[in-house]
């Protein structure tokens, strides 16, 4: 999906160059230009000069005309309680030169092994929790900073799509993870007339694998989104964990309600235990294709995610449940 982004006025602007030639991650402040703002004249222009940013994130074609949006967004930045907050989100991400860096790094890497990379604009927005968490673009990337201010926050996001084992990874260490794990997916070759868990659980698996491969020092935990003690527990479990998939013949299983038994977010996965977390399909998944991965040490990330064969990458790991 390519979005050209026109973005006029005043803001900061920052540029970061990674260690690849030309490859530069530019990062826009919107939210400060947003709450420096405070007439619904001053936001409906705002609003029409980001028209891409509007458009992803507040999903309205001219948003700057919707009178709905511009009422709603002068409120917020008008209202003291959202203000304090905002100062806590700008605390808690100060210059966001760590970011940067991390973007960088991994946005160098992806160039490495897909020549055909170009790295997005990263654009940084605050509202109130008025538009999604994270929308990821071949070309744009839109933050929404409020979700990722940490449990100290004075708000969190509400509702009950946001379970406390979810909220727990709305922090800023899981922002960059989550950002190339979306990005993998323009990479993760799949063969949509393969329906199976199977090809779910590998999907994942080579995402997770692109994910550290861009960003070999970040802990596993904040890629999944498994606790250390969750993490610990499963790797430890794991033979009890497949034999599970085993006996009850879930990889080649293709019945919506039971794939999500095991692939979706849950608590944990009652199936096994109320110890086997959630998603547990999707952490099984990584086992194999790292194991595959380790194995094939000429198969490149480009190779490997390039591959569709779900079940020869399964054969080919010689995967059965082994912690080594």
């Amino acid at each position: 999906m390519r979005i050209q982004v026109a973005i006029v006025g005043l803001f900061c602007l920052f540029f970061l160059a990674s260690c690849t030639k030309n490859e530069e991650v530019t990062l826009v402040r919107l939210d400060q230009q947003l709450f420096s703002y405070k007439s619904a004249d001053s936001v409906r222009t705002f609003l029409n000069q980001n028209p891409a940013v509007a458009q992803l994130y507040f999903n309205a074609n001219g948003a700057g005309n919707d009178t709905s949006i511009v009422r709603e967004l002068t409120d917020r930045i008008n209202n003291p309680a959202l203000n304090e907050f905002n100062q806590q989100v700008q605390a808690q991400f100060g210059d966001m030169a760590d970011l940067q860096k991390q973007l960088a790094e991994a946005f160098a890497n992806i160039k490495k092994d897909f020549p055909d990379f170009r790295s997005p604009k990263v654009v940084t927005m605050v509202t109130g929790f008025m538009g999604p968490d994270l929308v990821v673009t071949d070309s744009l990337i839109v933050i929404g900073l409020d979700y990722f201010a940490g449990p100290k926050a004075k708000f969190r996001p509400q509702g009950p799509e946001y379970p406390q084992y979810i909220l727990r990874r709305y922090d800023k260490d899981y922002l960059v993870p989550a950002i190339v794990f979306a990005i993998s997916d323009k990479y993760n070759a799949t063969n949509r007339q393969d329906q199976t868990m199977l090809a779910d659980m590998i999907y994942y698996g080579k995402g997770y694998v692109f994910t550290k491969t861009m960003l070999p020092e970040v802990a596993d935990s904040l890629v999944i989104g498994y606790s250390d003690k969750q993490l610990t527990e499963t790797f430890n479990a794991q033979d009890v964990v497949w034999a599970h998939f085993i006996d009850n013949q879930l990889l080649y299983q293709t019945n919506p309600a039971i794939k999500q038994r095991y692939l979706n977010e849950r608590p944990f996965t009652a199936e096994i235990g109320q110890a086997c977390p959630g998603a547990i399909g999707r952490w099984v998944g990584w086992r194999i294709v790292g194991r595959y991965h380790d194995k094939h040490a000429n198969v490149g990330i480009s190779e490997l995610m390039g591959d569709a064969n779900a079940r020869q990458i399964f054969e080919q790991s010689g995967y059965k449940g082994q912690s080594e």
